[in-house]
Formats: C-alpha cells, sequence, structure tokens
C-alpha cells in the first residue's frame, strides 16, 4: 500500500510539473547516467617538453677554450641568447610529466671569453645520460617483419 501511495503521489507531481511518465523516466536516466559519469571520466593531461634536451655527455665535450660554433654545433642554438649579456649562453630544459610525478627542469649556462668557453654550470635536475637504442643483432627489421606478415608462407 505505500509504495501505491508514493507511485500516485509521483504521478501527482509529474502532472503538476507538466511531464509525462515516459518523459520523466527519460529525464531521470540521463541526470543519472550524468551523474554517475561525471565521477569516472578523468581529463587528459598532456606531457609538456620544453627547451634544449642536453645529454651529460654532450656537455662533457665543452670544455674551457671551445669556440662559440663548437658549443653551437655540439648542443645547438641556445634557448637564451641574452642581449644584455653576450658573453653567456643559457640552455634550459623543463618536463613536466603531467601523471603527477614532480616537474624536471635543469639549466647549463656557458661564459665566453674571447669567443671561446669560459666555464660551465649545470643547475637543477641532471642531465640525461646517452641514450642507447634498443636493437638486437639478429632481430629482422621493421620491413623484413611486414613482408613476412604480407605475403604467404612456405610452411
Amino acid at each position: 500500500m505505500p509504495l501505491r501511495l508514493f507511485a500516485s503521489g509521483m504521478m501527482r507531481t509529474m502532472r503538476f510539473i507538466g511531464l509525462s511518465l515516459p518523459k520523466a523516466m527519460l529525464c531521470l536516466l540521463i541526470g543519472a547516467s550524468l551523474l554517475a559519469s561525471s565521477g569516472c571520466v578523468r581529463s587528459y593531461r598532456v606531457e609538456i617538453q620544453q627547451g634544449n634536451v642536453v645529454s651529460a655527455e654532450q656537455v662533457e665535450k665543452i670544455t674551457p677554450g671551445t669556440t662559440r660554433n663548437e658549443v653551437r654545433f655540439i648542443l645547438g642554438t641556445p634557448l637564451i641568447e641574452d642581449p644584455f649579456h653576450a658573453q653567456r649562453w643559457d640552455y634550459f630544459y623543463s618536463l613536466d610529466p603531467a601523471k603527477g610525478e614532480p616537474v624536471t627542469q635543469y639549466r647549463l649556462s656557458i661564459w665566453f671569453e674571447n669567443d671561446r668557453v669560459v666555464r660551465k654550470v649545470v643547475e637543477g635536475a641532471g642531465l640525461p645520460g646517452t641514450i642507447e637504442p634498443d636493437l638486437e643483432e639478429n632481430s629482422p627489421g621493421f620491413f623484413s617483419n611486414l613482408w613476412n606478415k604480407v605475403t604467404p608462407s612456405d610452411d
């Protein structure tokens, strides 16, 4: 009996609002699905990488006496060439992994005198090491694998 009273009260309320039963059920269904999905959906964050990627191996090649052209050849164009401090180049790098991990930042500053390196300073997190490709000597290459998948085998 109490269920009947609830249903009749609900019907009176829907008539008062001006909705029929199918429309009311559809509104309830849409509202419930929106409410349920709002807590499940996460926004996608992009990994942001900015600046010059400079490895520790490259920094080792920069020694006192290295010319500006050699530095530019080894490290590339500096991110910051300050016109007020023409004797200093700054290579800055920042990585925001966007997965709740801390931001990685470092700065390599190089000072010149008479177009030759006088000193260098690395600030911040450590520079990345040498990147070595993960290749096996005896493994077939991409095109060999593709050819083997496309052509019928003799087995």
